[in-house]
């Protein structure tokens, strides 16, 4: 399968410590990881850095078979999406929520709503659509953030600890709803978490990262 992300020599160093030394590490379409490794490791800086949120301070990232400098970073941004350990919603309802990134790329009301209603109901939350999205408890806040994602049908997601907040009951029916949708529509993934039963859950391999550097590889 095609390579979506490639990093070579990749290096990030902040106030003098490196925090990240990467020679190689790629991700193929329809790929499933996971990213591992105690706190401090540079596990969410790496992927900062996959999602083209971050710059590294030198290396070279390509998307898509094209280096990042050689391409719009928006663009490759509009073809990836993240979901954060803290759900960052707007004032609004559900929806309102739920099609922001389809209104910024200038999608109609209506085809938005069209649009959106689908993940709602695939996440369980379309009985939610116009509640006030700050009265949500947190896992259902953490749906409407999984189907702002969703939404965007992006080729690749990034999911930064998005469980880590919830309840075991809650966590445990978000993992697997959220692992069926993503099999399902096959979206290359990327996962950051401390949990190996969530990684097993969700994902097909996983790299441990330590003093940022990959240190072991694991299929699951």
């Amino acid at each position: 399968m095609s390579k979506v992300i490639e990093v070579r020599d990749l290096k990030l160093v902040l106030g003098g410590r490196t925090i990240l030394n990467i020679p190689n590490f790629s991700i193929h379409r329809e790929d499933s990881i996971s990213i591992m490794g105690p706190n401090g490791a540079g596990k969410s800086s790496l992927l900062l850095i996959l999602a083209a949120l971050q710059e590294p301070t030198s290396g070279i990232v390509s998307y898509f078979g094209r280096e990042l400098k050689e391409q719009s970073v928006l663009d490759v941004r509009r073809r990836m999406a993240m979901v954060f350990q803290k759900p960052m919603l707007l004032r609004g309802t559900v929806m309102d929520n739920a099609e922001i990134g389809l209104k910024f790329r200038n999608i109609s009301r209506k085809d938005r709503e069209r649009l959106v209603r689908p993940w709602l109901e695939k996440l369980r939350i379309d009985h939610l659509a116009r509640q006030r999205a700050h009265s949500l408890s947190g896992g259902e806040a953490q749906r409407v953030a999984l189907a702002q994602a969703l939404v965007l049908e992006p080729e690749i997601i990034f999911l930064d600890e998005p469980f880590a907040n919830l309840d075991r009951k809650i966590r445990q029916e978000l993992i697997e709803e959220i692992a069926r949708i993503l099999r399902e529509q096959r979206i290359t993934t990327v996962l950051v978490t401390h949990s190996r039963k969530e990684a097993a859950a969700i994902t097909d391999k996983v790299y441990l990262l330590e003093d940022g550097e990959i240190v072991e590889t694991e299929d699951l």
